[in-house]
């Protein structure tokens, strides 16, 4: 009898064990669905904020464009310090919570992407009130370049980041299958925001005052940043998710919040203007100048990345190899191919001359490499994260 009650104490044991660390697994994917959400309003709000500046200017602080990218940084924010504080309760009371954590300061537990999600969702609060007296200080403008605009975007795309991390942890911790789906799905949508975000950074690298002139050639920085940044997050795509075009996916996701972008801005900045009783400085614009611009290369480049991971599989290509066609097929996002101006690389191409593009994606090129590098370790780490 005393064998029978000591393994039915075990097995209640075990049993609330497992259902703490399910809680712990839904507690993750709702929060980080919850700093994922709070990213992509941040990105529809910075798209009409865009919209706002370069067709009316900057007329106070808290206009509605930046009260939607605010409240994007808190529900981020938010998100990530709830996930912590909850997960360092129930780690204090379960060693297997502890186990399947992340230990900072050896005071709080939680996921790495809760981690993420906190300090860099803090960053872009810092980011605000920073821009807001760079402008007092030195006037308005509406580049994107702008230092504490830079701190803003990067901050947010990096919450982005941490949210995926929060649903991919979530999906190793799911006992469900439909739960393990849903985590997976919300991985795809994080990856497409991340490229969508760090994309704003894209446009002023074609603008002719970020080029720099060498005297015998000029230097543009769009291969570079493009090249890393597409060929970081596809390549990570291609690692972390079990499907065979998981990359394609991640990339029409990232197309799809341009096009809404494209649906709501124009709308909502008509009305805004007819609320402020203000007029356009010039012309008014047909849709989002952001979606105008939206870049298409990712899409190409992720159907090629899929196709290389699905050959490398079958002809079980050496690492070396594989790396060589991921960095070329990578290399199509250096080109400039803007959705509604297909042929505006050549354009660029043009003015570069030989001399410029030769200077220009060399670099670039090397840059490719080093994203598909990284993205493929952070694609494994992101796989198996925190079981």
């Amino acid at each position: 009898m005393a064998r029978t009650m000591a393994g039915n104490t075990a097995m209640s044991r075990t049993s609330s064990q497992g259902r703490l660390l399910h809680m712990v697994g839904t507690m993750r994917l709702a929060l980080g669905l919850t700093a994922l959400l709070g990213a992509i309003v941040f990105l529809e709000g910075t798209s009409w904020d865009i919209q706002w500046h370069t067709f009316l200017g900057r007329d106070r602080t808290l206009i509605p464009p930046h009260i939607l990218m605010l409240s994007g940084v808190a529900i981020s924010g938010v998100s990530g310090l709830v996930a912590v504080v909850l997960e360092s309760v129930w780690a204090r009371r379960d060693a297997h919570v502890a186990r399947s954590s992340t230990s900072f300061a050896s005071v709080f537990s939680g996921s790495l992407g809760a981690y993420v999600v906190g300090f860099a969702a803090l960053d872009a609060a810092v980011a605000f009130p920073l821009d807001a007296y760079w402008h007092a200080l030195y006037g308005i403008d509406v580049a994107i370049w702008a230092p504490f605009h830079v701190m803003f975007v990067v901050g947010m795309g990096v919450v982005a980041l941490g949210s995926a991390y929060m649903l991919a942890s979530a999906s190793n911790l799911a006992v469900a299958i439909r739960s393990r789906r849903v985590a997976r799905i919300g991985v795809m949508i994080a990856l497409a925001t991340v490229l969508a975000i760090f994309t704003l950074l894209l446009f002023d690298s074609l603008s002719e005052e970020r080029t720099i002139n060498l005297g015998f050639a000029s230097l543009n920085f769009f291969p570079l940043l493009a090249g890393l940044l597409t060929a970081f997050v596809l390549v990570v795509a291609a690692y972390a998710l079990p499907w065979r075009w998981s990359a394609t996916a991640v990339a029409g996701v990232y197309l799809l919040l341009g096009a809404i972008m494209a649906v709501y801005v124009q709308p909502a900045t008509d009305w805004l203007v007819g609320v402020e009783r203000l007029t356009y400085r010039r012309e008014q614009p047909p849709t989002s100048v952001v979606a105008l611009e939206w870049f298409i290369g990712p899409l190409l480049t992720a159907i090629l990345i899929d196709l290389v991971m699905r050959r490398t599989t079958r002809k079980q290509w050496s690492g070396v190899k594989q790396s060589l066609f991921l960095t070329l097929a990578c290399a199509v996002s250096m080109f400039p191919i803007m959705s509604m101006q297909p042929a505006f690389f050549v354009l660029v191409l043009m003015l570069l001359g030989v001399g410029g593009t030769l200077i220009s994606f060399v670099p670039g090129l090397l840059a490719t490499y080093v994203g598909t590098r990284l993205g493929r370790n952070i694609g494994e780490s992101i796989s198996n994260l925190e079981r």
